[in-house]
């Protein structure tokens, strides 16, 4: 296994290559201060939003969030590997890159993740090999052809075939030395009920049988699970217990909120066209890919996830969403349309005829007559506008403020106020009603709590723990005291959290702290991304040691606020319960003595110096 390169030599690698230069191949960039702006290359946008720092060689964009060094760069825009990335510039600069074998250590010390990753990669070439030049694939070679997908698809999509046999995977990987119990970590095989095969080990039997498999990927083109669809369906139909589609179950490497099928081959289409199609099945996508049609996703047949939303929001700031046109399509529509708003990705809904899904419809009517369904696609409030009419009707006063107390939560969401005012003419129109008895029955959005919360990032989190972090990143000597902060005090932003605990241990494990070692070791694409977000909105640390002590006085005002509060609710309900006569006020007096003790501390946060806290013990 030689694919091991020395840190010495990505360091060289990353002093020698310019982040300036790389991304200047693929995106126009302006300086703009100690910045260069650009269009991001990772979603459609018409306002320059990707900013380059060359000293501190990372970028970002602040439309999508995507982030990181100039490796991370690569990666991101050909999906490629960390070690790829590394020989492409490598390659460019005219840098050697000797390679040498792994030890036995380093082999054991590999992730976790990464063998998940490497079982279902072997599983897909098993199920490949057998779909296109195997026997036992001809039922599901013909079961594609009736369908309409063609050998470039079944390609492109790494497509497969489960055979009927009950262990032809698992035969299949002892063969190849995998442990059998990572492969039922990853649901590619079940555990047999009774127990033990013929040699005393624990027996298994295969998850996908008679199936065409669907492998699933991740924005990076790893396999992280699969999906398979039965090719009879009158055995479905007279077995109640068959179901249509299986899926893998949830993994370390697979979650499935968190998967747009397809996105791994449809996001360079997205962002050409500024735009993404959502359908919701395997065969919905492929038979659009099929016509030409690749700017389109999956939900991977459930309604999508606000983390689905937000993963596309990076690459596009329009989506049209073409799903089935019976009621169990109108109904996954209509769960998924509040989480656009709140993305801020705006959305357009393509209604089918009766009786059709996006993979019956263009098999029937091609390209042509989906791109002419697609072009009638509705606006979000324009859809559920009419909606709400189709179900209240408009005939009486009774359905007419139905309409508009449907609709009133979408609208509130709209952020842009023009959009707004818009929107009040039309409901008008529609209803029938004065624009002034809409605007009195709309109540404005609520503001932002926080002063300068609207110029901040939409991934911001509380001020303080942003500071934190911020010096986390770019103070290493302040990590003892900062890591002694963090056994008391927890981030309230997760993301936060999770970057810190994520800093921590590469600082324990170093025993010191660089940037870019880190950003290279990061394998969380969104912390990655938070990383160059902090970096690049990073305030002058001009008086780190002040700073820190600020920000610990705040995380512990943070916290004695939100237990006084809890101290509050609890009297309150005491006192409620003794009004009605049902309660017991018993304790009362200890919940007052506690909220005292609460005050003291927080007294003593605000008056005395907090040296003595934030200095290492000796």
């Amino acid at each position: 296994m030689k694919d091991f390169i020395s840190p010495e030599k990505i360091k060289e690698i990353r002093e020698r290559a310019s982040i300036l230069e790389v991304v200047s191949d693929f995106v126009s960039l302006k300086k703009s201060g100690k910045n260069y702006l650009g269009l991001c290359p990772f979603h459609a946008e018409r306002t320059p939003s990707f900013t380059v720092n060359e000293e501190k060689g990372i970028f970002h964009c602040f439309g999508c969030g995507a982030g990181g060094n100039v490796f991370n760069f690569l990666m991101r825009l050909n999906n490629s590997s960390f070690p790829e990335a590394v020989k492409t510039l490598a390659q460019r600069y005219g840098i050697s890159l000797p390679m040498r074998e792994l030890s036995a250590a380093e082999k054991i010390r590999r992730s976790f993740q990464e063998n998940l990753f490497a079982i279902n990669e072997l599983a897909c070439k098993f199920y490949h090999r057998l779909l296109i030049s195997e026997k036992e694939g001809e039922e599901g070679r013909r079961y594609l052809a009736k369908r309409g997908i063609s050998p470039e698809i079944i390609e492109l999509c790494r497509l497969g075939f489960a055979p009927s046999a009950w262990d032809s995977l698992v035969g299949f990987l002892k063969e190849q030395g995998i442990p059998l119990k990572n492969a039922q970590t990853l649901g590619l095989i079940i555990p047999r009920q009774e127990g033990r095969d013929g040699e005393g080990e624990t027996g298994y039997y295969d998850r996908f049988r008679s199936r065409i498999i669907f492998p699933i990927f991740t924005v990076g083109g790893r396999v992280c699970g699969f999906g398979g669809r039965i090719v009879d369906d009158s055995t479905s139909a007279a077995d109640q217990y068959v179901p249509k589609y299986i899926n893998s179950p949830e993994s370390p490497i697979y979650r499935k909120g968190q998967v747009l099928y397809g996105l791994h081959i449809a996001q360079k289409a997205i962002r050409e066209q500024g735009r993404a199609l959502i359908v919701e099945g395997y065969m919905d996508l492929l038979s659009l890919f099929q016509e030409g049609i690749r700017n389109v996703v999956a939900s991977l047949g459930t309604a999508l996830t606000s983390a689905q939303v937000n993963l596309l929001s990076r690459y596009t700031e329009e989506a049209i969403l073409i799903f089935d046109a019976d009621e169990g399509g109108q109904k996954a529509t209509q769960r998924s349309l509040d989480l656009f708003l709140q993305e801020g990705l705006s959305v357009k809904i393509a209604s089918l005829p009766p009786g059709f899904d996006p993979d019956s419809y263009i098999r029937q009517e091609k390209r042509k007559g989906l791109e002419e369904v697609i072009t009638k696609a509705l606006p979000l409030m324009e859809y559920l506008l009419g909606e709400a009419i189709r179900r209240h009707g408009i005939a009486t006063v009774e359905g007419k403020v139905r309409v508009l107390r449907e609709v009133m939560p979408a609208w509130q969401q709209l952020k842009d106020p023009l959009e707004q005012n818009l929107y009040v003419e039309l409901m008008a129109n529609k209803l029938g009603l004065k624009e002034s008895q809409i605007r009195s029955q709309l109540k404005e959005p609520a503001k932002p709590e926080a002063i300068g919360a609207e110029s901040l990032p939409a991934r911001s989190g509380p001020a303080h723990e942003r500071v934190l972090l911020q010096l986390m990143l770019s103070k290493s000597s302040l990590m003892p005291q900062i890591e002694r902060l963090l056994r008391e005090e927890r981030f309230e932003n997760p993301r936060f959290q999770k970057l810190a605990q994520e800093i921590v241990l590469f600082w324990k494990n170093q025993k010191e702290f660089e940037i870019h070692n880190f950003l290279d070791q990061l394998e969380d694409e969104e912390a990655r991304d938070l990383v160059s977000e902090l970096l690049l909105t990073e305030e002058s640390i001009t008086e780190p040691e002040r700073m820190l002590r600020d920000c610990w006085r705040r995380f512990c005002f943070h916290r004695l606020q939100k237990e006084i509060k809890r101290v509050d609710e609890e009297i309150r309900h005491r006192i409620q319960e003794g009004k009605s006569g049902g309660g017991d006020v018993s304790g009362m007096k200890e919940l007052l003595l506690r909220k005292q003790r609460l005050l003291q501390e927080q007294k003593k946060w605000a008056q005395e110096s907090i040296d003595q806290f934030i200095t290492p013990a000796n």
